[in-house]
């Protein structure tokens, strides 16, 4: 009988789907994902995790909680400790199998190979783990991850084209450039690409005629020069990549702007987030930050959005000489003198 691993939609997802789902059917396995985020999913999991969780954490609980759940033999839910040498990930990924399994319990056994590239890069360990557990031949297994590995570089050089693969994302999109704006959507995947989490911010900026980019247009080996401007290297990879982004739309032509997604009780989100904003402000370009969690509004965002995009257009016209917003000559007496005309 061929057995079956569930993949929650959530945190490293966008990233990885197609690798892990491409390894393990090469392996003989049916692979089952769960469906997109909806209020009913995000409310079992902010009842399963502790109030601190940030919002992409109570998300992936309630993916988990949902394949718990069904007739599985796994749940894949790995400890990605580092990808690259020398870098680490976000701590509560580091963290989600133990915490996951702690708080749900599940019908299927939890599948958490331990992923930690920082001191070596290899995957040796990883498919070691994956092999005692599921009983397979080590050969084969490494054999399937070759694989799949060529289906991930094929994904990784079709999000760099624009293009969105079906099987990921649902349904099959690709990025058009025929708008009078350039917007960087800056943010981790799980941010960006779950509709829910971000109440379908691409949509709303297409529908508003801006050429879209994220972090997945700039090839990694940009990313990584880019953020070599801090003094001393950076350890998050996902924080390079997003510094790195940031700096690398600078060099863009035409009418820009920044639209970070950060999510509320993100660590690595305060710092970065911070450090991005301010290199935006010395390059001036705007930008505008949202912050997420499980009681943002919808309208709330789409009144900063069109704010936003209006005032990047205002600020392209070069007949506009209003007052400032902020009043700075209005009601001076210097204005009354002459100083600054009449």
């Amino acid at each position: 009988m061929t057995k079956r691993i569930g993949i929650p939609r959530g945190l490293l997802f966008y990233n990885f789907f197609l690798l892990w789902s491409s390894f393990f059917e090469s392996l003989g396995m049916e692979v089952i994902s769960t469906a997109e985020t909806n209020k009913g999913i995000l409310d079992k999991g902010a009842s399963k995790v502790v109030d601190e969780a940030c919002l992409p954490v109570k998300v992936f609980y309630g993916h988990v909680a949902e394949l718990a759940e069904r007739e599985l033999d796994y749940i894949f839910v790995p400890r990605m400790v580092s990808i690259e040498k020398g870098a680490y990930i976000c701590p509560k990924i580091i963290g989600i199998p133990d915490m996951v399994k702690a708080n749900i319990t599940a019908k299927p056994a939890y599948l958490a190979p331990n992923l930690n590239m920082r001191e070596k890069e290899s995957h040796d360990q990883f498919l070691k783990e994956i092999a005692a557990n599921m009983g397979k031949p080590l050969i084969q297994v490494q054999k399937a991850w070759r694989s799949a590995m060529k289906v991930q570089q094929k994904y990784e050089l079709d999000l760099l084209q624009g293009i969105y693969p079906e099987k990921v994302f649902l349904k099959r999109e690709t990025l058009e450039h025929n708008g009078d704006l350039n917007i960087l959507l800056l943010g981790h995947e799980y941010n960006l690409y779950d509709d829910y989490i971000n109440m379908g911010i691409r949509k709303k900026l297409k529908q508003m005629g801006c050429n879209l980019m994220t972090v997945n247009q700039v090839p990694k080996y940009v990313q990584q020069l880019e953020s070599r401007v801090l003094s001393r290297r950076m350890f998050w990879t996902y924080g390079k990549s997003l510094l790195g982004t940031a700096r690398y739309f600078r060099e863009l032509p035409g009418s820009k702007g920044v639209i970070l997604l950060t999510s509320f009780g993100c660590g690595i989100d305060s710092i970065v987030g911070n450090m991005i904003i301010r290199y935006l402000g010395k390059m001036k370009i705007p930008y505008l930050n949202i912050t997420l969690d499980e009681h943002t509004g919808e309208a709330g965002i789409n009144t900063r959005i069109e704010a936003f995009i209006d005032l990047l257009r205002w600020r392209r016209e070069l007949d506009e000489d209003n007052i400032s917003t902020y009043g700075k000559y209005l009601g001076s007496p210097q204005r009354y003198a002459g100083i600054y005309g009449s």
